[in-house]
């Protein structure tokens, strides 16, 4: 199998039909996104990759995931408004990783945006993260609250 990440084709790609509400939620903000799972996809243990592209000026808010991660900038550019690397400047070729639970970001996507390969040591961590927010941590679980949201249940908080 080849991909060309310029490719049309290359967007929406989803290893498992229970994770297309993320692709398509991701799709509808204007966030391109692919997933890859490099185990068994119904497994959320199993290691994974997820692919997102980022407009210009968009902002990624400072978030933590359940797992390892590690992301390489494939194109494009950013700066990381993290209170330990305020100003730090990010372009293709550069690597950032975090162990499970560390806060990283924000970031801001440059004048071109940006495209980054993301690993995640496990697939639930591409769907499970927590946003720092002013009141305080605030974890989430995007599958339940787009699988929520599309049946009009109420939202959790």
């Amino acid at each position: 199998m080849h991909f060309k990440i310029d490719d049309p084709g290359f967007w929406g790609q989803c290893p498992a039909d229970y994770l297309r509400p993320l692709i398509e939620r991701s799709e509808a903000d204007g966030v391109p996104l692919s997933i890859f799972a490099v185990g068994d996809p119904h497994d959320p243990e199993t290691p994974a990759f997820a692919v997102f592209r980022m407009g210009p000026g968009e902002v990624l808010p400072r978030h933590s995931h359940p797992c390892e991660r590690f992301e390489v900038i494939m194109q494009g550019s950013m700066e990381v408004r993290s209170p330990e690397e305020p100003g730090l400047q990010l372009e293709a070729g550069d690597v950032m990783r975090a162990a499970p639970d560390e806060l990283y970001g924000p970031h801001v996507a440059g004048p071109e945006g940006f495209t980054v390969a993301e690993y995640f040591s496990r697939l639930a961590g591409v769907y499970q993260l927590t946003l720092d927010t002013r009141r305080g941590p605030w974890t989430r679980n995007l599958l339940e609250e787009y699988r929520a949201a599309d049946s009009g249940a109420p939202r959790s908080r």
